[in-house]
């Protein structure tokens, strides 16, 4: 068994302070990959990694202690990590660390701070904080209401295929009493999204074609439980 082999050098190593050893045995201790999980002891691992300034050990470890996984629940800690970590440049740190402020997720609460995070991971290209940014500008959540920026961001998620943010940006095209131009390109996105899963762009999207897609449309949504789209489908067939 490679895998069993390469765990027992690895912890070698790791025994020995190798820091990318640390967090290769924690990972195979963790996923059970190889070896027999023990969550524990891949919390041990990662810790260590992490205490030698590991980012990617800072960012697990952080999400083991806020989820409780192998070791007790400590938001507290995992806040410290996703910081640690987030100041190390890690956008998905930066994320985790904005989520738990947002929210005051066994923390306090502090909106502003979030902001800052996800506002550094998203013009780091991390799509979900484009998104929480945007929604937090489009709403004036914690910050002033900027709709005109948000819709910026909303774009720049959707273009790299983030789902939410495909139907927000299709939204706020449709409800500015926009151009033709702006009805097609939100037909686009509501396309888009509709075709990665998402059942409110399947229905928008049917409502926007009326034709023999839309009755696909309609039928794919309604197969997912969405109401509207039930009668819709109902209609088209009764009619």
């Amino acid at each position: 068994n490679y895998k069993e082999m390469a765990s027992k050098y690895y912890k070698m190593a790791a025994d020995k302070e190798h820091v990318d050893s640390m967090l290769s045995y924690g990972q195979m201790l963790k996923d059970g990959e190889g070896i027999e999980v023990n969550k524990e002891k891949a919390a041990f691992y990662y810790k260590k990694a992490a205490d030698l300034g590991h980012q990617n050990a800072m960012l697990i470890y952080g999400q083991m202690l806020k989820d409780g996984e192998g070791i007790e629940v400590n938001k507290e800690e995992a806040k410290k990590y996703f910081k640690m970590a987030a100041d190390e440049g890690n956008n998905s740190a930066m994320h985790n660390y904005g989520m738990m402020l947002f929210n005051g997720d066994g923390i306090e609460m502090n909106k502003e701070e979030a902001m800052e995070y996800f506002k550094m991971a998203a013009d780091d290209g991390y799509c979900d904080s484009m998104y929480k940014y945007a929604m937090m500008l489009f709403n004036g959540d914690g910050i002033e209401m900027n709709k005109e920026e948000a819709k910026k961001y909303f774009k720049k998620a959707a273009d790299s295929d983030h789902v939410e943010s495909m139907y927000k940006y299709a939204t706020i095209l449709i409800n500015n009493d926009g151009s033709a131009t702006d009805k097609e390109e939100a037909k686009n996105y509501f396309k888009k999204a509709a075709d990665l899963g998402h059942v409110e762009s399947m229905y928008k999207y049917a409502m926007m074609v009326f034709d023999e897609e839309a009755f696909c449309y309609f039928q794919k949504a309604a197969d997912l439980d969405h109401i509207e789209s039930i009668h819709k489908y109902a209609t088209m067939l009764f009619n």
